[in-house]
């Protein structure tokens, strides 16, 4: 074969080449991948066996699907769009793996619980009500997120009123609950106009507990006194009885912080 024959079926071929991949983009420019939405939940043993048996390698292999979960093809999906139903059994699966990690129930509270549909924020909050109230790990701050996210965004208070008694309620293993988490029921009460009852909350607190950060007394004094319009010549009576029991040195504490609010 000579080289003009060779050269010609040589420069045919890219033609043709040229040809079919001028066809296909034609045909194929406003196809673009397709998100499926919240993958199938596999089960605890299905998912252990796709990693081999290997529990932790499977728990974070699942962690990072739902963390990078809609962004495919060069898009984000809203999670307004997300299946709710199916990402609260992946919640518990991950759980079930590993149910010491806290990586999940971050992007649970964090992320996913961002969502405006109260419904889907519901499925969040079973979650982190479930989890949070495990005493060891610290769990409790869970409880403190589905606490906030049933009284602010899906707006049940009584909801987040019984949470708030579990939460006060809780002896977590390793760690002290603060008094700004024993409070919380009075908070909500407050909310639904119980001024009352928060107040008893507050006083019981103050007559009972021992050793507080001056700043935790002073938040509770002021509480009472702007919130549920306590006298304060009251408090300060209550305060003053208790004297050197309630407070601890504000030297001794090394925190000059104010006690959270809720």
């Amino acid at each position: 074969m000579d080289g003009a024959r060779l050269r010609f079926r040589i420069n045919l071929f890219l033609a043709l080449a040229l040809s079919v991949n001028v066809a296909f983009w034609f045909g194929a420019h406003e196809t673009f991948a397709q998100w499926g939405n919240v993958p199938p939940v596999p089960t605890k043993n299905g998912a252990r066996a796709m990693m081999l048996g290997d529990e932790q390698f499977s728990y974070r292999f699942g962690a990072m699907t739902l963390q990078n979960l809609g962004n495919s093809g060069g898009r984000v999906t809203a999670i307004k769009d997300y299946d709710y139903k199916k990402l609260g059994q992946w919640f518990w699966l991950l759980n079930d793996l590993d149910p010491a990690s806290n990586h999940v129930p971050m992007m649970a509270a964090y992320y996913f619980g961002a969502t405006q549909k109260p419904e889907d924020v519901a499925v969040v909050v079973e979650y982190l009500a479930a989890i949070g109230q495990n005493p060891v790990g610290n769990k409790w701050r869970w409880l403190v997120h589905a606490i906030f996210l049933a009284r602010h965004r899906i707006d049940n208070l009584p909801l987040a009123l019984d949470m708030a008694y579990a939460l006060s309620r809780m002896q977590p293993v390793g760690d002290e609950l603060p008094a700004w988490a024993r409070q919380m029921p009075a908070f909500v009460l407050a909310e639904q106009g119980e001024k009352q009852a928060a107040r008893k909350i507050f006083e019981e607190i103050l007559m009972t507990a021992t050793a507080l950060h001056p700043n935790e007394v002073n938040f509770m004094k002021s509480y009472l006194v702007d919130e549920l319009d306590v006298p304060e010549a009251e408090v300060n009576q209550i305060i003053n009885m208790r004297g050197k029991d309630l407070m601890r040195d504000a030297s001794e504490t090394g925190v000059t912080m104010p006690a959270p609010t809720f």
